[in-house]
């Protein structure tokens, strides 16, 4: 077999591959057994017609149409081995000559990891933000419980601020009606800001069965770039009034929404400092991460990156927003009509940062190897033993957990984490 590869733009290479014919011969013989099945011939059981009887049936073309895949996957994937070539997505593959006697002649053309030079980011230094909590971050928490278990009660009278509302409301612009800007039942508490600066203004007064109608302008920054300081008319129906009824904040509080865990209201103002100073050391992790890669990739040079690449990290990108959308129980449609985009225009906004993310996998990458670090089989087992213990009873989680692929996912996962662990150590300070 020989091999001829030329490098090309955007880190792919093109590969012909001529495999002989007495290389081929095992592919073709296999090809025949295969299409001996596939047709009758009398006095042989299925698959078992000689090699002669099956060409002069089907043809000498037939058997190498049959044979063909094969031969490449087999020979396309040698020559990547012997030439340590670590290729991206699938090969482009052109038959250039396949004829009986002959050598057989394709042509693959593939995406390659690209090629990186590390810059010295020993020298870069990265200075840790003071982790500090507010009073008034807590206050704010404290707040969203209360609400949370707040009563309410339908009441006949006019509007007030802290009232919830259930009403139906319009939205026109240049006297015609928005897309989505008609909702029915809509329910919204008088003073929480949640709807454009002015609305929840316009409702205090308003009595169940009474209709309103004004002008407010939408913000310059509003996130519907279509509306945004835009002048619209609002035709709003109160449908009913209920006054919100909030518990007091006191110790008694505290007992209650801690199921006694908390003696009293301070302990509870002090549990939930903690948990917000937990978070915050959690985001400020993320974000020197972030800032590290980012210097490294300041500092150093990359090959063309592969378009596959970048797109497939878009692609990825567009999965984590949709579940998260999803989670929060948002249909993924309504979040691409709300920012007034269609799926691709989102993976094109996302490109830069997709590209960000797959330079930082390649920076990780190659740090891992220079610095020759190793993730142990016994590293492995604790890992996945540890992630187990959340799936007790999933049986299928259990065998996913032990495919191979699941394995290499953790050593991909520890390998980075290594990395990431020893970054931190020399470049913050």
């Amino acid at each position: 077999m020989k091999s001829e590869i030329k490098k090309l733009e955007k880190s792919q290479v093109e590969i012909i591959i001529e495999v002989a014919p007495d290389e081929t011969k095992p592919f073709l013989e296999k090809a025949v057994g295969r299409l001996a099945q596939k047709v009758n011939f009398e006095g042989f059981r299925p698959g078992k017609a000689p090699y002669e009887m099956v060409k002069q049936k089907v043809g000498d073309m037939a058997i190498m149409e049959e044979a063909a895949d094969e031969i490449i996957a087999k020979t396309y994937f040698n020559v990547l081995k012997e030439n340590n070539i670590i290729s991206v997505g699938q090969p482009k593959i052109d038959i250039e000559k396949m004829a009986p006697d002959n050598p057989f002649v394709y042509k693959a053309t593939v995406a390659v990891l690209p090629k990186i030079k590390i810059g010295d980011y020993q020298k870069i230094k990265i200075a840790r933000k003071k982790i500090e909590v507010k009073p008034e971050e807590i206050d704010k928490v404290i707040l969203d419980i209360q609400k949370m278990r707040a009563t309410e009660k339908l009441i006949d009278r006019e509007a007030k601020p802290e009232d919830r509302l259930e009403i139906d409301f319009d939205i026109f612009v240049d006297k015609v009606a928005i897309e989505h800007g008609r909702q029915k039942k809509y329910p919204i508490t008088i003073g929480e800001g949640r709807f454009i600066p002015g609305f929840e203004e316009q409702l205090i007064g308003l009595k169940a069965g009474e209709i309103k109608e004004f002008e407010l302008k939408f913000p310059d920054s509003y996130y519907q770039k279509n509306l945004a300081g835009k002048k619209a008319e609002f035709k709003v129906k109160c449908n009913a009034v209920y006054e919100v009824n909030a518990p007091e904040l006191n110790d008694n509080f505290a007992l209650e929404i801690s199921h006694q865990q908390f003696k009293n209201f301070q302990e509870l103002k002090d549990n939930i400092k903690k948990n917000l100073e937990e978070e915050q050391k959690h985001k400020e992790e993320r974000r020197l991460e972030a800032e590290i890669f980012d210097k490294i990739i300041e500092v150093s040079d990359f090959e063309e990156l592969p378009d596959i690449l970048i797109h497939g990290e878009a692609h990825k990108m567009i999965q984590e927003i949709e579940h998260n959308i999803e989670s929060q129980g948002l249909k993924f449609d309504d979040y691409l009509k709300g920012l007034n985009k269609t799926e691709e225009d989102l993976e094109k906004e996302l490109m830069p940062e997709a590209e960000k993310r797959v330079k930082s996998s390649l920076v990780a990458k190659e740090i891992y190897q220079e610095n020759k670090f190793e993730v142990s089989e016994e590293e492995i087992k604790q890992e996945m033993a540890e992630v187990s213990k959340h799936y007790p009873a999933d049986a299928n989680a259990r065998e996913q957990f032990e495919s191979e692929s699941y394995k290499d996912y953790i050593r991909n996962s520890l390998g980075n984490r290594k990395v990431v662990e020893y970054l931190k150590k020399i470049i913050i300070e």
